[in-house]
Parts: structure tokens; sequence; C-alpha cells
């Protein structure tokens, strides 16, 4: 081996020394500069509201951090800014500019839209420099907001919404029905509904199969449609799709129950300030958020006949129903706190602590207590009241999440669509429970008169922008 060699060999060795010594160490330093030594900061945080920040985050954080200071600016003067006309992500990417703020807290919609107006700043060097782990969120959800984020990360979730399938036990053994079972469709949840038939003609006796909520019949039928992830337009806003075999059988299960009063409403009357339907034992099914579980809780205190105490019951819970074709998803499963640092902010390194804080182990630990709210690292998520939250923390949330309201506001369409929908939807149930048309008459009249008025909506939605030019 000739001697010009070993200079370049030796040169080798120590670089392989240094690349050890620098992984041992931590790799390079992060892309932030540190805070100063005494700890101060200061960051500009967009929140609902002032009172219930530092209730929820700034207090905790406030204790690990004392030296950074903490302004709120408040959404609800971001809210009432808003004229019909305005475009709500424009206006709020206004919005932000204008309070300088550092820490944007989003929701799904708006985070991508900001995301790709290049508002927010990238999280992924970051992340990784400082092994900050996003490994435990629940499932699909750090893979969503890369998505949303064009294949980067620029916000991380707190907390996320989610729903599950509620049934009362007791009455399932009563009727001899086999219990739910997560991953149904819509229509295992339609057919389940049908077996309960209450025997009893006193409104106070009577059981039901399914429980609508807050919604009445024409939205709760959306509702399970679009949770289904059936379109009721297309993408373009420009024609019906519900002429699909998956809405027709929907409709026919769904008529079915309203003609033999197996869906009952919401008693919204002033006495009432909870759900009465399923909490108070009268329906097998419901469909419902995490704090359904303190609604049994209290069932028993607030709930009967003439507003005596209700009767306990068993009941468990499973997963929505979901698309067959996408089992392990939902759109009913959403992100509803996204904190991003905002690509002008002066103080990132505080905006960053933040947000480490807020989306990282110690939060979860408290937000997985609640029973107002489901943490979006799962690890950390407990029991409440005795119950497991698997049904809620099973599922994805939906790459396609669609609706509705979401496509004609795309397209410019006028909203009155969606009333004269629901309004098209309740008129043809009702003329199935009043025994004026069959569900197959109902249906198939339905549908072109849904199709007319998408195509007076998209016109006057056409009139409307052109006049605000």
């Amino acid at each position: 081996m000739s001697s010009w060699t070993r200079p370049w060999k030796l040169v080798v060795v120590l670089s392989l020394v240094v690349s050890l010594l620098a992984a041992c160490t931590g790799g390079n330093k992060s892309e932030l500069p540190e805070l100063p030594e005494n700890g101060a900061g200061k960051i500009t945080i967009m929140h609902y509201g002032e009172e219930q920040f530092m209730s929820e985050f700034g207090n905790t954080f406030s204790v690990k951090f004392p030296e950074i200071e903490l302004e709120v600016v408040e959404m609800q003067e971001y809210f009432q800014s808003l004229k019909p006309e305005d475009d709500g992500n424009k206006k709020l990417i206004e919005f932000i500019k204008n309070k300088k703020v550092d820490v944007a807290m989003l929701n799904q919609g708006n985070y991508e839209e900001l995301a790709s107006a290049g508002v927010l700043y990238k999280l992924d060097t970051i992340i990784q420099d400082e092994k900050y782990s996003v490994d435990d969120f629940a499932p699909g959800v750090i893979d969503l907001i890369r998505e949303k984020g064009g294949n980067a990360l620029y916000g991380l979730p707190t907390v996320f919404n989610s729903q599950a399938l509620f049934y009362n036990v007791d009455l399932f053994k009563k009727h001899a029905v086999e219990l739910p079972t997560n991953k149904m469709n819509v229509k295992q949840v339609m057919d389940l509904a049908k077996r309960f038939d209450s025997k009893s003609k006193d409104e106070k006796d009577r059981i039901y199969g399914i429980h609508t909520g807050y919604r009445n019949i024409a939205d709760y039928f959306i509702f399970l449609g679009e949770a289904s992830n059936m379109q009721i337009i297309d993408q373009k806003a420009e024609k019906v799709v519900m002429d699909s075999e998956a809405w027709k059988v929907l409709f026919l299960d769904y008529a079915e129950l309203v003609k033999s009063g197996k869906i009952n409403m919401n008693d919204q009357s002033p006495n009432r300030a909870y759900d009465p339907g399923f909490a108070a034992g009268k329906s097998a099914l419901g469909i419902g958020q995490q704090w359904m579980i303190e609604e049994m809780k209290y069932a028993t205190q607030r709930y009967g006949p003439d507003g005596k105490p209700g009767k306990a019951f068993e009941w468990g819970m499973v997963t929505v129903p979901v698309d067959p074709a996408s089992p392990d998803e939902s759109s009913l499963v959403e992100l509803s706190e996204i904190f991003a640092v905002t690509n002008d902010s002066p103080n990132k390194r505080a905006a960053w602590e933040f947000i480490k804080f807020s989306t990282g182990p110690e939060m979860a630990r408290i937000n997985g207590r609640s029973t107002r709210k489901l943490t979006a690292r799962t690890k950390y998520q407990k029991e409440i009241n005795g119950k497991s939250m698997e049904a809620f923390t099973m599922l994805r949330p939906a790459k396609n999440n669609y609706n509705v309201y979401k496509t004609l506001n795309k397209n410019d369409v006028s909203v009155e669509f969606h009333s004269t929908l629901t309004m098209k939807l309740n008129e043809a149930l009702m003329a199935v429970k009043d025994g004026k048309k069959s569900a197959e008459q109902a249906y198939s009249d339905l549908l072109p008169e849904l199709q007319k008025a998408l195509e007076e909506a998209k016109q006057k939605g056409a009139k409307e922008k052109a006049e605000k030019k």
C-alpha cells in the first residue's frame, strides 16, 4: 500500500468517529435558537376564548414555563368580522397577520388551507432534530395532518372528535336481539333498529329502535348517509348522486323505521336540559359523543316518567357505522384543535415549546381523564366511568370527508339547497309515514325534485357571486 493513501484513511476514520460522537450526543442542534437563560419569552395565541384557554392549557403551561408571557387573541373577534360574502380562509389569514399571532389553533379544514397558503411553519425538521415522538397519536391522525399539509407537518393536535354507537344491553336481551359489533355498516344498524317493536301505545312506555339525538328525521337521514361516506351531490355540485343502490336501500330502511314509529327524536321542551332519549332507556340505539357516558351516569337522577328519576340500565358502545369499502375509517373522526406556529412569528422557539407541551404526554395525561375530550395521544386515554374508549379511538379519520355544506361552499352554490334538501326529505318521509306513498314511490319522486333544486341553487349562487364583484 502506498504511503499517500494513509492520510486519507485517517481522515475517513476520524470522520466516522465524529459521526458516531454526533449520534451519541443527539446529532445536529435544533434549527430554532434556545430560549434565553432566564426562560423569558412571549407568545400570542389564537383560541376560542381567554378564560377557556387558560383553564385548558395556559395555567398548566405557565407552571412549567413561568417566564413565558401568554397573550390570547379570541377568535370571536374573527367570527364577528365575517360577512356572508367573505372568503373565510382569506379573512382568517388577514386576522392572523394583523394580530401578529404566533400560535394558531385550527380545525381540519382551515389547517389545510393555511398550510397550502404558506402561512404556517413547517415542523418536520425540528420534530426530527429534537426527537419529539409522534408515534402514539390516534390511528391515522399524523398521516392525515401530513397529507393535508402537502406531505409535511405544519401542526399537531391536542384532542380529536369522535362518536360511537351506544346500545341498551337490557333492551337487546329483553327483545332477544344480538348485540351490535364494531364496524357494522348502516344497513346492519337499521336492521337492528327494526327489531325493537314497542307494544305500548303510551308514549311514556314506548320503546324505540334508534334515537336521533338533537336532529330532526331528515337531518338524521343525511347524517347516517354522510357518516357512511355516501355523497349527496357530486364534487362539482352539478348532479344529485343519491340515485345509487346504497342511498335507495338506506331510504327504504329508514322510511320503514319512520312509518313504524321506531325512530324517536329529542324532547326539546324547556324542562329538558339533557338528551332524554337513549339516556332515559327509551331507545335501543343512539349515536353520540363521549359526553353521553356522563349522561348514563346521571340518567337515574334526571329521567323517567313525569320527570322522576329513571331506571338504571346496562349499556355498551361499538364503533359508528362505516363504509364497507373503508371499514377502518370514519368521517365522524375529526381534528378540531390543531396548534400551529405561524411562519411570520418572531417567537418561534417559545411557540414551539407551547406546542410541544400542549400536544405532548403531559397534557395527554390530563385530557385522557376528561369526559369532554378525547386525547389525540390514545396511549394516555383512560376509561371513563369504567367504560373503555376503544369504540371512539379505533377508527381512523376519513381521508375524504364528504359533507354537502362543504361541497356547496366550494362550488359557490347557494346554501338554500341544504334547507330545500331537508324540507324535501322530510316531506318524502312523512308521505310514507302517513300512507300517502310507498317508500319506493317517495324515493323515486324525490330525486328529480332535488336535482331541480340543485340547479336552481347553482344558478342563484352564480348570480350572488357575480353581484359581489
